[in-house]
């Protein structure tokens, strides 16, 4: 049976058990009973639904079978401890895949920003914002995205610069200022803040020196991030 016909079937079964127990069975021994089931049917096989399901789940952004899988295993002692460390797993794996392969140069930053933001609604969706596993996605990305020196850092800056050019198709102003917003999220995970810098100045110049900057404001709105976070 696969994962979320599996968790389905769980939690129709704790259904019946705890309908069971209010029309039939003495209260005193509900706890016990349910316990009994819960062991059974998730305790006992924890280790292989998160092996066999959970990265498929994130995969394909399954979010009510993700939903479904952090409250089951709510109900068991390491439950949803041990579903953040596979998450984080899951989360290092895929990463990695994004930054590490120089043919996917190009395409980086934008695949860096949709899988965060993927995630980021997963866990407000599925994992109720936990603040475990808030911490351990922030960690995971930190992880990965330094297992290349320099190169993310020199795409990011390259990214802003396509994206504070004069012709960039940024409908507003506004949606410009929400994107760097997002960008400055993945930055704050890079440890080579001096790579980006170096390139991120050159690009400033140019832009200014041929008068190819979409706006100043945008331009003084990324330079005011960029102190806050670096105090350059």
């Amino acid at each position: 049976l696969p994962v979320p016909g599996y968790l389905a079937h769980a939690e129709k079964r704790l259904r019946e058990e705890n309908e069971r127990l209010l029309h039939y069975l003495d209260q005193s021994s509900k706890w016990q009973l349910i316990h009994t089931v819960e062991k059974q049917l998730l305790a006992q096989h924890l280790s292989s639904i998160l092996s066999k399901g959970l990265d498929l789940l994130l995969e394909e952004n399954r979010t009510e079978d993700l939903q479904l899988m952090y409250n089951l295993l709510g109900r068991v002692k390491t439950g949803q401890q041990e579903l953040c460390s596979k998450m984080a797993e899951y989360v290092k794996k895929r990463g990695k895949v994004i930054v590490i392969n120089p043919e996917k140069d190009k395409t980086m930053v934008q695949e860096l920003l949709d899988f965060k933001e993927k995630l980021d609604k997963i866990l407000r969706q599925c994992f109720r914002n936990n603040d475990k596993f808030v911490t351990s996605l922030k960690d995971s990305f930190e992880s990965f995205i330094n297992q290349r020196q320099n190169k993310p850092a020199e795409m990011i800056a390259k990214f802003v610069d396509s994206k504070l050019r004069a012709g960039n198709k940024e409908a507003s102003e506004e949606e410009l200022e929400k994107l760097l917003d997002k960008i400055m999220v993945i930055f704050r995970f890079i440890h080579g803040k001096d790579v980006f810098e170096a390139f991120y100045k050159k690009d400033l110049a140019k832009r200014l020196l041929v008068g190819k900057s979409a706006s100043v404001d945008s331009e003084k709105s990324m330079l005011s991030k960029l102190k806050a976070e670096c105090g350059a």
